[in-house]
Parts: C-alpha cells; structure tokens; sequence
C-alpha cells in the first residue's frame, strides 16, 4: 500500500512546515507589496486543484477576491488583465506553460510569488519562492506530495492573513487546528488502514465513483478523483455539490458509488447533506468523510469514517489525504467501464474491445 506508507512520511514533513517553515512564509508575503485585489492563483492542469484550494483559503480568510486559472487559460485569457503591481501566486511544477505563466506575468510588471518543489524551474521568473519539501520514499507527484501542495496553499493563506489582516479570534482557532493536524493524520494512517481497506473493498464494483466536497473540500475531492484515476483503469469523478445535482444526479443508479467530503464547519455540509439523501435514494452506494458533529450526513449515508472536528482548512488537507488513499485503493483491479452518458475509455479503447468480443 504506497499511500499507507507516503503518507505515515506525511505527517513529520507537515509539522516541520509549521514550526521552521513559518519564516519561509512570513518573508514571501512581507516581500511582496499586495496590492488591491484580485489575487491571481495559477496552476498547471495537475496543480490546479490547489491553486483553487489557495483562492477559496484566501477568499475565506482575507476576504479577497481571486482569480483561479489553469496555466494556459491565464496565459490565452487573463494575462491582459493582470496589471503592474498584481500579485500572482503559481503552483508549480515541471509544466512549461507554469514557467510561461511566470514570465509573462513578470514583464507585465506583477509581483510572482512560486510554490514549488522544482525551485530551478522557476529560478529567475520570481521574486518570491516557497519551496516544498520532499516527502521521504514518496513519488513527487504522488498522493502525499499532491496533499503537501494544497497544505502549503492553504498555509500561505493563513500566514498571510496573519501578517496583513488585523488579529482576529477566528484565526487563532484556525491556527490552533492546524499545528493538530499533522498529529492528527499520523493518528489517521496508523488507525484507519483495516477501515479503508474495508470501505475500498465496498466501492470497488462500484461505476462510476464520485468524490463530491463543498468549498476546500471541492479542491481536495477533485484532486483526490485525479489521483485515483491514476491508480486504476476506472472512472472517479470529483465534484462540488452543484456539479453533481446539474451535470452527473441524472446518472446514478445502483450501480454507483459515492464519497462525501465534509465536516461540521463547513458551510455546505447541509446542501451536502440533502445532496447524499437523493443519492441514496437512486439506491447508490455512498460513504462520508466527516466528524461525528455531522450528523445529518451521517443519517443518509450507509457508512461513515469519523475525522477530527477541526476547521475548514486543515480539514480539507486530511478528507484530500484519507479520501486519495481511499479511492486509489478502490480503483485499483477495477474493469473499466462506460460511464452512463459519457465515454470512460477512448474510442481506440473501445474498438479494440468490441474486436475482442
């Protein structure tokens, strides 16, 4: 189980982020003069996910506006509305249309602020870099480094809203939860295994499987759906509470499974509530993600994993942690097959198939 072991190696890289890491933070958002909004947060199509996860934080916390864009949509659309003085954060990896990002913000007279794990990649383009910490025996762009990416995001955004806004109760309970949480997973990874296999084991007959979260935990179910595709041959499927009732209800059936991503906190756990309660009603198999205080979740789901109650921010690092573990282990040996409405192999795939049977 790669994820079991990644992540148990999460856990001290994350306390280390808020204990020597802070001053790394504090210094790139004092050396960056942040003008009136918008935020622009850049990702490549993998990153993504946590340059959402920053706006959402930032929006939360600071109460700012921000621009979120995949690399090459803030390079075809949005570049000529970043003007001298913007401030644009990127989400880096090895991706050349990040770097071009990064460039063309720059000569547009915007302050750069990178997040990444590939510093040399961006040496030059920036006048700001966080650089992420390896995780020990984990691939870079594995679960753990996926999590570590959205931790720093939504630790940028807390560190900033320290040192720009006035103090505020508010950020002292966040701030509190957050020096919990690499506690918190550790405990999670060492008490949880027998209960995701269980839980996996239930999912995998499963097609199609949806992630769906509200808000930070939107990010952490899209990217938790992306890294499980990658573990196997089937369709998982994040989404937000909207997405699902709009574009993908229509197609659940029994056959179907879901997770649910929330927490007592969060500001959407009552639509997700009603959201879960439709989805059992099509007679799909569904589970959450959440802590006990949840309990009108809990009553319209047939299983539940209990979480930590703690706030938004570092609850959506451990929901994106647990539920990648989760349905990486549920996708893996599953046959893949047609998604209702929606190819879930390429026409290639799909031929060669029919020339089988």
């Amino acid at each position: 189980m790669q994820a079991y072991s990644d992540l148990g190696n999460l856990a001290p890289v994350l306390s280390e982020m808020t204990l020597k890491g802070r001053p790394d933070y504090e210094r790139a958002v004092r050396g960056l003069h942040w003008e009136e909004p918008p935020v622009y947060a850049v990702g490549s199509a993998a990153t993504l996910p946590a340059a959402v996860a920053l706006g959402y934080a930032f929006e939360d916390l600071l109460e700012w506006s921000v621009v979120v864009r995949e690399a090459g949509r803030f390079l075809a659309g949005s570049l000529g509305t970043v003007r001298t003085g913007s401030v644009v954060v990127l989400i880096a990896d090895e991706s050349p249309e990040v770097i071009e990002a990064a460039t063309a913000a720059r000569k547009r007279g915007a302050r750069v602020l990178g997040v990444t794990s590939e510093p040399a990649a961006l040496a030059g383009e920036v006048q700001e870099m966080i650089v992420l910490p390896g995780v020990p025996g984990a691939p870079a762009r594995g679960l753990a480094g996926a999590c570590l990416q959205h931790a720093a995001a939504g630790y940028l955004a807390l560190v900033a809203a320290r040192v720009l806004k006035r103090p505020q109760p508010r950020l002292d309970r966040v701030e509190k939860d957050w020096a919990e949480l690499p506690a918190h997973l550790d405990r999670a990874v060492s008490q949880f295994a027998d209960a995701v296999r269980s839980l996996a084991a239930e999912l995998r007959p499963r097609n199609p499987l949806f992630i769906v979260g509200g808000g930070l935990y939107h990010s952490s179910a899209h990217r938790a759906a992306a890294l499980a595709r990658r573990e196997g041959d089937r369709p998982v499927v994040g989404v937000d509470p909207a997405e699902m009732r709009t574009g993908w209800l229509a197609t659940v059936g029994e056959d179907s499974g879901a997770v649910f991503l929330s927490g007592s906190r969060s500001r959407w756990r009552k639509g997700l509530a009603e959201l879960a309660r439709e989805v059992k009603e099509r007679g799909a198999l569904s589970l959450a993600l959440t802590d006990s205080n949840d309990h009108d979740l809990a009553r319209e789901v047939r299983r539940t994993l209990l979480l930590p109650e703690l706030a938004e921010l570092p609850a959506s690092i451990l929901g994106l942690a647990l539920a990648g573990w989760l349905a990486g282990e549920a996708a893996v040996r599953a046959p893949r097959q047609r998604l209702r409405g929606r190819a879930a192999r390429t026409p290639a795939e799909a031929g060669k198939a029919a020339s089988a049977d």
